[in-house]
């Protein structure tokens, strides 16, 4: 009976995280940086100056906005695939659960510089 309720327990954790949630889950860090420093940074709902430094949460899309006295600058966070999602298609359910909590993406470029003239 106990060796029953082992594989329930270890086929339902399988069945409930993906490889991304387990291996890369949580945020990512991004640095923003400018030619001069102490420009303003937002970058959705968070907002600092440069030199900023910023834990993103994985999979949502983001523009990071930069502004140094009257210019402004902007670009997107680009996303790719982390390599780990695609062991997702042996245990399938995986494939769902990584894409449904953003766990299969991560930002690349992690580093972000914007110039601006003086």
């Amino acid at each position: 009976m106990s060796k029953i309720v082992s594989l329930i327990l270890i086929a339902t954790l399988f069945l409930n995280f993906g490889c991304c949630s387990i291996f890369t889950s949580g945020p990512q860090k991004i640095s923003v940086d400018s030619k001069p420093q102490g420009a303003k940074v937002r970058i959705g709902p968070y907002k600092g100056m440069t030199p900023y430094k910023v834990w993103m949460p994985r999979g949502k899309d983001y523009v990071i906005e930069v502004s140094y006295g009257d210019k402004t600058d902007s670009q997107a966070l680009s996303k790719s695939i982390e390599p780990v999602y695609w062991v997702n298609i042996l245990l399938w359910p995986g494939l769902i659960i990584d894409l449904a909590t953003g766990s299969m993406f991560r930002y690349d470029p992690l580093n972000y510089e914007f110039t601006f003239d003086q």
